[in-house]
């Protein structure tokens, strides 16, 4: 599948960790990101080897489906990010590894892509992925009766509404050991926007979950949430373990750079 080739390829490394164990700090607020600024969607994040700044790349497509990546680096001194002329070397390098399909260093620890045609609702957001959540409760039941009592059901009214307001649409999931660590409804899926590698060896993934919170899992499907977090993007693992970026969603083009420091248990 042509997904899969987006995928990097894995490296070597140290011991597993079991994902509770780990200390996470409460998120700091670095900056605030004005993608409109910025020009184009933020599609990519990473860590400098240093863990002292990080590289933003956005992507503007123009009528004739060319985009435009655009380069920029920030600090986590709270300034606004400074464009550059092209993405780092590290930075290349940096985003092979967090997006790679299997987890660096234990190759058998992979994700598997899913791909089906499914019946969404017409206003989900194929950028962020979300499936439709079924309809809106309340309203006349079926079996109310002439009167129109409230049954707590879905009237006639409200089911023809359902079914004209979805859509067939072609929904990629991304799962690890039964849990979706990425979906793409009608977009375009891109490895690495919902989730980030541990350090090389650990068995630790960080993503986005469904309701927007960042978590934390190792290899047996152990997990831990980031306390506080919330609408998040583009989480991000700092290579030797220590820290967590990730975008916070403030606006409509508006995101809150949002790191937090992590303390690897001492064996």
């Amino acid at each position: 599948m042509v997904i899969a080739l987006l995928f990097a390829i894995g490296l070597v490394g140290a011991p597993q960790i079991e994902a509770p164990t780990i200390v996470v700090g409460q998120p700091s607020q670095v900056a605030e990101i004005d993608a409109g600024k910025l020009k184009g969607t933020v599609v990519r994040m990473a860590w400098s080897p240093d863990a002292a700044q990080l590289y933003l790349q956005t992507a503007e497509p123009d009528t004739r489906g060319n985009v435009r990546l655009r380069h920029y680096t920030i600090g986590l001194d709270g300034q606004a990010p400074n464009g550059v002329g092209a993405e780092p070397d590290w930075a290349a390098r940096y985003w092979a590894w967090k997006s790679s399909q299997a987890a660096p260093g234990m190759a058998s620890w992979r994700i598997a892509i899913d791909q089906q045609q499914k019946r969404v609702s017409s206003t989900s957001n194929p950028g962020g992925g979300d499936m439709a959540k079924g309809a809106a409760s309340g309203g006349s039941a079926g079996a109310a009766g002439s009167g129109g009592g409230s049954g707590g059901g879905m009237s006639v009214g409200e089911a023809a509404s359902a079914a004209y307001n979805t859509q067939n649409a072609t929904v990629v999931a991304l799962v690890l050991k039964g849990e979706v660590v990425g979906e793409y409804v009608n977009a375009p899926a891109l490895p690495g926007t919902t989730f980030g590698w541990g350090p090389t060896g650990s068995g630790l993934i960080v993503f986005t979950a469904r309701d927007g919170k960042v978590t934390l899992m190792d290899n047996q499907n152990r997990k831990q949430e980031v306390p506080g977090s919330k609408g998040a993007y583009l989480p991000a693992w700092t290579t030797d373990g220590t820290r967590i970026a990730y975008l916070e969603k403030s606006g409509r083009k508006k995101f809150l750079l949002r790191v937090v420091d992590v303390a690897m248990p001492v064996k």
